[in-house]
């Protein structure tokens, strides 16, 4: 076994009960908590700027706001997830019903990207550690009964595309990946295990 005597304790910058869940199920003990940090609901990349740069720089942006905040010896966990159109357009978070019905028409039928960029920070670190990685999602088609039920449920809200995958593939969306279906969740579990064992966090339980 391990040893964890001298693991850092875990905090995850985020609000999000989906990626906490990630972490729990991976084995992972951590601390949740808000970052001081104003999120834009759509993202907004400059010239020349692709969603993996943009995902990373706002990920980073969140973990930086909290250095200073956390316990010393602690490795501080942000993450962004931003969704890519059909036409390469940057999608973020529905701002209400309306929008969230626009992305979820924009994406019927159709393959979309999804990138989420982490962030890695540590006492030591000048700049955080930044990862990103992308998934292609395709929806299939949704019936009007379907789409409008799930609208007023109100499920849309705080999620990137407006949408969750494990929670409309459980509601029997026509939903497929290519690549890690949690990157589409919000956290990729595949480069983010590897790089929080480098930094000596370890899961508590396999």
């Amino acid at each position: 076994m391990p040893d964890r005597s001298d693991t850092p304790s875990l905090i995850l910058a985020s609000r999000s009960p989906r990626r906490a869940q990630l972490l729990r199920e991976a084995g992972y003990g951590f601390t949740q908590t808000d970052p001081p940090f104003d999120d834009p609901p759509q993202p907004a990349g400059g010239a020349g700027q692709t969603a993996e740069d943009l995902a990373g720089q706002l990920a980073g942006q969140k973990a930086e706001s909290l250095r200073g905040h956390v316990p010393a010896g602690s490795v501080i966990l942000a993450a962004d997830t931003i969704c890519v159109g059909t036409d390469d357009q940057l999608i973020g978070q529905p701002s209400n019903r309306k929008d969230a019905e626009r992305m979820i028409h924009h994406f019927m039928q159709q393959t979309h990207g999804v990138v989420t960029g982490v962030a890695l920070l540590t006492d030591g670190m000048d700049a955080p550690q930044v990862l990103t990685d992308r998934a292609d999602v395709t929806l299939g088609a949704l019936s009007d009964v379907q789409l409008e039920v799930y609208l007023d449920s109100g499920g849309w809200r705080g999620k990137a595309g407006g949408y969750n995958l494990f929670d409309r593939q459980a509601g029997g969306w026509p939903l497929t990946v290519e690549g890690d279906d949690t990157t589409v969740v919000g956290l990729p579990m595949q480069k983010l295990v590897p790089a929080l064992k480098a930094l000596g966090v370890l899961p508590e339980s396999p």
